[in-house]
């Protein structure tokens, strides 16, 4: 019996290393960033491009301009009408290497009334000793309001190299933000966060 088993053995070890390797998984590449990626985005979230890290800033934390109709509450920050706009000034993550970032925005809807909502952002790469200058702007799809109240939504927008922007042609980055398109009703701003 000891025989049979050591036998056994050297034929199962022997089948094990003639036995075909694995293939290994192949790598996925990363989806590449196309004009039309942020329709794709508003369309269909799960096929958006993938980045891999996320900073994330509570709407409290962003600036308004002293013109508009802003407001703070404990969820946010209520923004009424298409005036008036929303900054973020954040340092440029060291690890960044990429030629594009996702800003996401999570809001909720105030108002029943109809119309679409858009959100613009205006990019902007700054270094001590730069001067401050706006060039070009991007923004979401516009998007019909749910006309009804409460409802919650999560839009995003890709943000490239171009319109004289340079992710990394500065040590800090600015994202101006306003609102356009028909809706005029109230939006509360509760997040925004920056995928790279």
């Amino acid at each position: 019996m000891r025989g049979f088993t050591i036998v056994l053995g050297l034929l199962l070890a022997a089948a094990g290393s003639h036995a075909a390797p694995r293939p290994a998984a192949p790598a996925q590449a990363a989806a590449p960033i196309s004009d039309d990626a942020n329709l794709m985005c508003a369309r269909v979230p799960l096929r958006c491009p993938r980045f891999k890290h996320v900073v994330t800033f509570p709407a409290h934390a962003l600036s308004w301009s002293t013109f508009g109709d802003f407001a703070l509450h404990t969820r946010g920050v209520n923004w009424t009408g298409s005036d008036g706009a929303m900054s973020l000034t954040m340092r440029r993550p060291k690890d960044f290497d990429g030629d594009s970032l996702r800003l996401m925005f999570f809001y909720q809807v105030l108002d029943d009334s109809a119309g679409d909502i858009q959100l613009v952002v205006t990019p902007v790469s700054l270094k001590h000793e730069s001067s401050f200058e706006t060039y070009g702007s991007v923004g979401t799809d516009p998007i019909a309001a749910p006309e009804t109240l409460t409802i919650l939504q999560e839009r995003s927008v890709i943000v490239t190299g171009g319109n004289d922007w340079n992710p990394k042609g500065g040590e800090w980055w600015y994202f101006e933000i306003g609102r356009q398109g028909s809706f005029e009703g109230g939006l509360r701003l509760m997040s925004v966060a920056v995928e790279y």
